[in-house]
């Protein structure tokens, strides 16, 4: 009884963290767009700052496997941090490659890497011009910048075929890429995906404007992360909580406003398509977007998990695991 009493505990514990985690990531999206900030490249405030960052995903780090091995790829856009899980046992199989939300870095991926790692090599990455291991040298303009980078750093790694998985702009990032290099895409699974089905809702914006200022008081701005999340708690004793919320402060991410997918490019895809959207998202309406995908996508799979939040793969994580096995196996390439 004591292990289901604690598992019960966890899970609230872990969706609170996930609410504001997200709710994190709608204000960084209004700081892209609403302040202004001279500098163009992605920067780390101050040196202690980057430390203390560091420390917090090297701890959050933790709850993933070990990764095989850790790769610092050049790309003409800077260097991209990239850890692989790989066996001999799954190595015919056609990778998978995550990518994060935004200010998340690889260990975002607690709740859903090592199902798939024990299917199939593994590789996720820190996105450029985030707050992460990666380190951003060139300005990324557009999503067409966003998308050459990628395929820098699948080409460095000899990956001519992959399953690419994301999670809220993490998703964007892999539809932007598939709209743009769909040759390298055995499928596509977009988990809660931002301006890819439908646009962010406008009472999002507004709410975040006052937790995007960096001049009010850091008590006022987390009370209005708390109220955006739907939650009474952020938990800094958690490492992947503190890591963001660090990230967040500490690091000036310069990225692109997203550009929201035309109905052209989503019916261009060849490749299948695994869409997952939240009943109860904050960003958008899922159900529309669901209906979007039906109507535009050739191959699609999509479901709307009608009691989830934008934190769905660490609220359903087991069951899209499962699912996300089963549709990257039943379209591996031949």
């Amino acid at each position: 009884m004591k292990q289901d009493t604690a598992f019960q505990t966890a899970k609230p514990r872990r969706r609170r963290i996930w609410n504001v985690l997200a709710a994190i990531v709608i204000v960084l999206i209004v700081v892209s767009i609403v302040l202004y900030d001279p500098r163009k490249i992605g920067y780390w405030r101050s040196p202690e700052g980057q430390q203390a960052y560091e420390a917090a995903y090297a701890e959050a780090m933790q709850v993933l496997p070990p990764p095989t091995q850790t790769h610092d790829i050049p790309t003409a856009y800077g260097t991209v941090r990239v850890y692989a899980w790989t066996n001999a046992q799954t190595a015919s199989k056609t990778p998978a490659i995550f990518l994060p939300g935004r200010a998340s870095g690889v260990p975002m991926w607690e709740n859903n890497l090592p199902a798939i790692a024990a299917t199939r090599p593994v590789y996720a990455l820190d996105a450029l011009g985030d707050a992460g291991l990666s380190q951003q040298t060139a300005v990324l303009n557009d999503g067409a910048d966003q998308a050459a980078w990628l395929d820098q750093v699948l080409s460095a790694l000899e990956l001519e075929s992959v399953h690419l998985i994301g999670h809220s702009f993490g998703s964007w990032s892999a539809a932007n890429y598939a709209a743009r290099y769909p040759q390298r895409v055995a499928t596509l699974l977009l988990i809660e995906p931002v301006f890819t089905f439908q646009g962010l809702k406008l009472d999002m914006y507004i709410k975040s404007i006052p937790a995007s200022l960096p001049f009010l008081p850091q008590a006022w701005r987390d009370s209005l992360l708390k109220d955006i999340g739907g939650t009474d708690e952020i938990d800094l004793n958690d490492p992947l909580t503190r890591m963001i919320v660090v990230g967040t402060e500490h690091y000036a991410a310069k990225l692109p406003t997203p550009e929201q997918l035309a109905p052209e490019q989503l019916s261009s895809w060849d490749m299948p398509v695994f869409a997952a959207m939240a009943g109860k998202s904050a960003l958008h309406d899922g159900a529309a977007a669901v209906v979007v995908a039906n109507e535009n996508v050739k191959q699609v799979q999509a479901k709307l998990w009608p009691d989830a939040t934008h934190s769905l793969p660490m609220e359903v994580a087991a069951e899209l695991n499962a699912e996300m096995i089963a549709f990257m196996e039943a379209n591996e390439p031949r």
